[in-house]
């Protein structure tokens, strides 16, 4: 009887060890990416920064568009860009929004311009403080009609209001 309570102390112990190696494992990965990233070893962030956002990281996702946007560690690719950063966008990550805006408003690689679209995101990171989004709503005003304006602020504000899942 002895034996089975000291079996099953040793099951909770090594039950607790091992699922609590799941968020250690996400900070050594995040640790090392980004470190990588600083030191300017793309190839090597890109790898590390990929499964995280794969696993649906917000934080990763960004970084990922990022260095698509760039060309860092990978391939330039809008699309790529466009992908990522809307994967964190809607999940409410304000500097994914403004990257996803300024994707939509500087179309590149194929892509169309969609200003109203930019507008929204803009609005919709603008609103969570970023002061870049902040920037580029003032910037893009001066370029848009009312009319446009007040279509993609109800558009901002239909994304905002659903959690990020009427966006598009």
């Amino acid at each position: 009887m002895r034996i089975f309570r000291r079996f099953g102390l040793a099951a909770a112990i090594l039950s607790i060890g091992l699922t609590a190696n799941g968020p250690v494992a996400r900070a050594d990965s995040w640790k090392d990416a980004t470190a990588a990233f600083a030191k300017k070893q793309y190839a090597t962030a890109i790898k590390l920064f990929r499964p995280l956002a794969e696993k649906g990281d917000a934080l990763a996702q960004y970084k990922v568009a990022v260095m698509h946007k760039m060309g860092l560690g990978v391939p330039k690719s809008e699309k790529e860009a466009r992908k990522w950063s809307r994967l964190a966008a809607k999940q409410g990550n304000p500097e994914a929004q403004q990257l996803l805006g300024s994707l939509y408003y500087e179309a590149s690689g194929g892509e169309s311009q969609d200003t109203l679209r930019a507008y929204m995101w803009y609005e919709v990171a603008a609103a969570q403080g970023n002061s870049e989004a902040q920037k580029d709503l003032a910037s893009l005003t001066k370029e848009l009609t009312p009319q446009q304006v007040a279509e993609a602020r109800e558009k901002a504000q239909k994304c905002k209001s659903s959690g990020y899942e009427q966006c598009e």
